[in-house]
């Protein structure tokens, strides 16, 4: 008897775990087992996570040609970027192989965080480029609901393609 109350319960509680599972996971997928939200499949216009969509979102009565534009000028960005990303990685690792020697060289140590500061300011040089080149491509209206939204745009939108990237542990910004 104790053993069958027991079999049972033990099933019940396997059977409310399953539906709760299969709930969450449709939750996320939204059904299409794909992820991509509102309603949109894989390959039915923009992907989610698209710079473009998220630009569109952004900016109202962005054309066609300036989301183009906007996208290579944000590929050509990348292009700069990404070898100064990889030379500050570089840096940040050297950095951390001077700090932690028996007797630390300060001398190497400052001029390493030189470096990655002028990398740094570099990086930011070739953003306010950017953020000027895409604003000539935008009407007034636009511009002006842009330079509103401009923090928000490249903390989220931009993210990781610029130098508001990840920190290693106990690295200030």
């Amino acid at each position: 008897m104790k053993k069958t109350l027991l079999s049972r319960s033990l099933l019940i509680i396997m059977m409310i775990a399953a539906m709760g599972m299969t709930t969450a996971v449709w939750a996320q997928g939204q059904g299409n087992g794909k992820g991509y939200g509102h309603g949109q499949k894989q390959g039915q216009g923009m992907k989610k996570g698209d710079p473009a969509m998220h630009m569109k979102m952004m900016i109202p009565d962005l054309t066609v040609e300036q989301a183009e534009k906007i996208k290579s000028l944000r590929l050509e960005m990348m292009k700069k970027i990404n070898p100064l990303k990889a030379q500050i990685k570089e840096k940040r690792a050297h950095l951390n192989t001077l700090s932690i020697v028996e007797k630390p060289d300060m001398k190497a140590i400052n001029k390493t965080i030189d470096e990655i500061g002028a990398l740094r300011i570099e990086m930011m040089k070739i953003h306010a480029q950017m953020r000027q080149d895409v604003r000539a491509v935008l009407t007034e209206d636009q511009r002006v609901i842009f330079d509103s939204k401009a923090g928000r745009m490249m903390g989220k939108g931009m993210k990781g393609h610029g130098y508001h990237g990840s920190r290693g542990p106990g690295e200030c910004r």
